[in-house]
């Protein structure tokens, strides 16, 4: 395994943001936000934006910018969840051959969110927006905390990957959550290629004593899936009128984000 690399002391890197990428304005405009907070927290280093798919500017043109802008190394920061193939593979490979064609290097690449506090306060804070605005209880972000919702199910819902070490990052960020916001009964389930299936796992909501379930899709940014997670619990709602049914927002801009990003940037990295 390679040493990890100091680069606190160095001058002339630029830092390079990348998210997944979506077709969704919204989920654009986010990412972008983000970066704008991003930026001006890492002031007065070079910084730059990219998409690995779906929508500009691509890690290539980011990269050209960079070099333009007198960058010689670059650091990756992907906004991503989890480690898996975008993280491990996509995003190194990209870069670094984008970085060759334009005579810079790649420094390395932090690590992705995963289990980060801050990142599992900033879903229990969407878990509580969500639900108190339903409820309509003003007094909810002060009484609710570390307090046994005794009627609520959470059902956390995960993209979902082939790596079986980030679904059990994705269930274990799960467990954290149900200690910051305690509920009745918590499922986790995923999108894609994990199991249990999104669909089995508000079957299992619906079947339950729970009055209120709260569907929280642990993604970063609005998109199709955000979408698609909406029908399918409006459907499910409308099938069991008995149940109150709320969905939460995606983790979405907030400093608190932007700030865990700029933290990582300054951490000692791996090489790529």
């Amino acid at each position: 395994m390679p040493a990890p690399i100091d680069i606190q002391s160095r001058d002339d890197v630029a830092y390079l943001l990348v998210g997944h990428g979506t077709r969704n304005a919204a989920g654009q405009r986010q990412f972008e936000n983000v970066y704008q907070q991003f930026a001006q927290l890492l002031t007065p280093k070079l910084t730059g934006f990219a998409y690995l798919e779906l929508a500009e500017p691509s890690i290539e043109q980011s990269i050209a910018r960079l070099a333009d802008q007198g960058a010689r190394e670059i650091v990756t920061v992907p906004v991503l969840l989890f480690a898996a193939g975008h993280a491990l593979q996509d995003i190194p490979a990209a870069a670094l051959a984008a970085a060759g064609r334009h005579g810079l290097s790649i420094v390395g690449q932090t690590a992705p969110l995963e289990l980060n506090p801050a990142i599992v306060e900033l879903s229990a804070l969407r878990f509580r927006q969500a639900l108190c605005q339903t409820a309509n209880l003003a007094s909810c972000f002060e009484s609710c905390e570390r307090t046994h919702c005794t009627q609520i199910g959470l059902a956390m819902i995960g993209r979902g990957s082939r790596s079986d070490e980030a679904t059990e990052r994705m269930r274990q960020f799960s467990a954290l959550r149900s200690q910051i916001t305690p509920v009745r009964k918590l499922e986790t389930g995923f999108v894609y290629a994990q199991s249990p299936p999104v669909d089995e796992v508000l079957r299992a909501m619906a079947g339950s004593s729970c009055a209120t379930i709260v569907v929280q899709p642990h993604l970063l940014f609005e998109g199709e899936l955000m979408e698609q997670l909406r029908q399918r619990v409006a459907t499910i709602a409308a099938e069991n009128p008995s149940q109150r049914w709320v969905i939460t927002a995606s983790l979405g801009t907030d400093f608190a984000l932007a700030r865990t990003l700029t933290k990582l940037v300054k951490e000692p990295l791996m090489c790529n």
